[in-house]
């Protein structure tokens, strides 16, 4: 099926897939918000999709943005590991590696701060949007050129 489907779509299926387990681990640390000693958790699947697209330009016939050159140039620069990546997906279709993240420790010895997982859920709902209108977007195209509405 994956001839099916161009580089493209392919990249923006797995960044929802990825930003779905985002979302699921997020809402996992802030469930236990108020469990002892509990250590909050975060999915790194931009790393993934790099190497994916890496060996995808590296394949002949792929029609994916250089990353070399003026294209190249336009690129989000990001100042913080943090930030969100231009490339945004799990690459391979494998899971999103977690990572136990947290530096402030309560006394109860739990990590999760409250402030910090609201605003990664935003940021993570905000690129589920996108994405998602991206992927619906490439679908309406298909459509068209198909002889659809």
């Amino acid at each position: 099926m994956s001839g099916l489907i161009d580089p493209t779509t392919s990249i923006l299926t797995q960044a929802l897939d990825g930003l779905t387990s985002r979302q699921a681990v997020i809402s996992s640390n802030l469930a236990n918000i108020d469990t002892p000693n509990y250590q909050p958790q975060s999915v790194d699947f931009e790393t993934a999709l790099q190497a994916e697209i890496a060996s995808m330009n590296s394949s002949p016939g792929n029609a994916l943005p250089p990353s070399t050159g003026p294209s190249a140039e336009l690129a989000m620069e990001t100042t913080d590991p943090r930030q969100y990546s231009t490339l945004g997906s799990l690459g391979d279709g494998s899971s999103a590696s977690v990572a136990t993240v947290g530096e402030n420790t309560r006394n109860d010895g739990n990590k999760v701060d409250l402030e910090t997982e609201m605003t990664a859920l935003t940021e993570t709902q905000i690129k589920y949007e996108a994405d998602s209108r991206l992927i619906t977007a490439k679908f309406a195209q298909l459509g068209d050129v198909l002889g659809g509405q």
